[in-house]
């Protein structure tokens, strides 16, 4: 009965992924047929407006951002079924890296890919990498500056270089809520730089 229930699992999480697939070559087709004919309607003098074939372009990449993030969602709650800890379905990532290639506003995807990077592949260097990607596109974002603050503070220990991050989150926070938060991270932050700098002088009068 077990291992009839893992099979079922298993079997779900192979059609999960085929979806994904399957959806992922139907987004780009189409994409490169709009893209295609956005060329071909290109306008010959360049003073002329841009067409709206254009224009649509990226309305289409923004859809198609969309749908695929939606197809992440579906299989993320199949993956936490089986294991609570999403930060480990590193198979989302290349999607991630997909969905912010056709939308670099797509804030969700930059801070859970840089999650998946930072927790589940336990690699730092490349989710500050994807990050900093991602508040280069998006630089007032409350979420990645967020981020950022507790990637340099709590996992690579710089609250110096996190303090930047972590005004920029107080100012660029939408509401009281997500504002209390990263005045409290700003607040965490400072008080990591003063007993940073108490240890210094600290050694430096010994």
């Amino acid at each position: 009965m077990v291992e009839t229930n893992r099979q079922n699992r298993e079997g779900e999480t192979v059609k999960g992924k085929l979806h994904i697939i399957a959806a992922v070559v139907i987004l780009f087709a189409g994409m490169c047929i709009i893209e295609n004919s956005a060329v071909r309607s290109k306008p010959v003098d360049p003073a002329d407006n841009v067409s709206s074939v254009y224009k649509l372009v990226g309305e289409f990449r923004s859809v198609f951002a969309n749908l695929l993030w939606i197809k992440v969602d579906c299989y993320h709650h199949e993956f936490i079924q089986n294991d609570p800890d999403w930060t480990h379905n590193k198979d989302l990532l290349g999607l991630f890296k997909m969905i912010t290639a056709l939308d670099p506003r797509f804030v969700e995807a930059y801070s859970t890919g840089t999650y998946v990077l930072m927790d589940g592949y336990k690699d730092l260097p490349k989710a500050l990498a994807y990050l900093r990607e991602g508040l280069a596109a998006n630089p007032r974002s409350y979420e990645l500056n967020e981020l950022a603050t507790v990637l340099y503070a709590g996992k690579l220990h710089q609250p110096s270089r996190a303090l930047a991050y972590a005004k920029r989150a107080v100012a660029c926070a939408g509401d009281d809520y997500n504002r209390g938060i990263a005045k409290r991270t700003l607040r965490s932050v400072e008080r990591m730089i003063r007993e940073e700098n108490a240890a210094k002088n600290s050694r430096h009068s010994r």
